[in-house]
C-alpha cells in the first residue's frame, strides 16, 4: 500500500476513532471503580461516551445513568456546544463541535443546564490537518469484542483490563469494527445459543417487536 493510500484510508477512518489524548480509564472502568467517587476518571452521571473526531470536528454521543433535565451543554475549549437529543426519555445526547483546530488538544466538560458537572472533565485531540506530515502515528484496532459472559464470552473486567493494556501503547487512534454485542434474536445458526437461548432470556427476556421503542 503507498503512502498515499495509507493516509487516505487513515482519513477515511477517523469516523471510527478515539483520540489517544482521552484518559484510558474514560473508556474502560470496571465497576468497582466507577462505584468508588473519585477513583480513577470521575464518570459521574455518565454512563456511556463515545468520541469521534476528524481534523476539524468532534461528534461525542453520551448516554447518563437517568434522563437529564433540560439541555446539556459541552465545552470544548471556549466553545460551548449545546446537546440534541437522541431519545425520547433524555438519557442519550450527542453534541457536534465544528470548525477547530488541526492537530490540538482540547479540554473538554460536560455540564448541565444548571452549570453543574456532569462528570469529571477530560481532553480529546483532533487529528492532523489533510496536509500535514506526522513523523509518526500510531493506531490501534479493536474488532468483535463479544457478548453477554453468559455466553461463555469474556468477562468485562477481563476485556476492561485488555483494553487498558492496549491503551497504555498510547496509540493516537482507534478504529472498532465488527459486532459489539453478540445477542443474535433470528439467525438461523446462533440465535439459539445467543439472544433466544433460555439464559438470555433469563437475563433480558423475549425481545417484542411490536413494543414502542423509546
Amino acid at each position: 500500500m503507498s503512502s498515499t493510500n495509507r493516509r487516505d484510508f487513515l482519513r477515511a477512518s477517523a469516523a471510527a476513532a478515539l483520540s489517544a489524548a482521552v484518559p484510558a480509564d474514560l473508556f474502560a472502568q470496571s465497576e468497582t471503580a466507577q462505584s468508588s467517587p473519585g477513583a480513577i476518571w470521575d464518570s459521574g452521571s455518565v454512563r456511556h461516551l463515545l468520541p469521534t473526531v476528524s481534523d476539524s470536528r468532534m461528534l461525542i454521543k453520551v448516554s447518563f445513568t437517568a434522563p437529564v433535565e433540560g439541555e446539556p451543554r459541552l465545552h470544548v475549549g471556549d466553545l460551548t456546544v449545546r446537546g440534541s437529543m437522541g431519545d425520547t426519555r433524555g438519557e442519550h445526547w450527542h453534541f457536534y463541535a465544528t470548525d477547530l483546530g488541526p492537530g490540538r488538544r482540547y479540554p473538554l466538560s460536560l455540564v448541565g443546564s444548571n452549570g453543574r458537572a456532569l462528570c469529571q472533565p477530560w481532553e480529546l485531540s483532533t487529528f492532523p490537518g489533510p496536509d500535514e506530515r506526522p513523523a509518526q502515528f500510531r493506531l490501534l484496532f479493536l474488532s468483535c469484542v463479544g457478548g453477554h459472559e453468559a455466553m461463555k464470552y469474556l468477562p468485562p473486567v477481563v476485556r476492561n483490563r485488555l483494553l487498558r493494556r492496549a491503551l497504555s501503547f498510547q496509540p493516537h487512534a482507534a478504529v472498532v469494527n465488527g459486532d459489539h454485542v453478540y445477542w443474535d434474536l433470528l439467525s438461523p445458526l446462533t440465535s439459539k445459543r445467543l439472544g433466544a437461548s433460555p439464559d438470555a432470556e433469563r437475563i433480558a427476556g423475549k425481545f417484542d417487536r411490536a413494543g414502542v421503542v423509546q
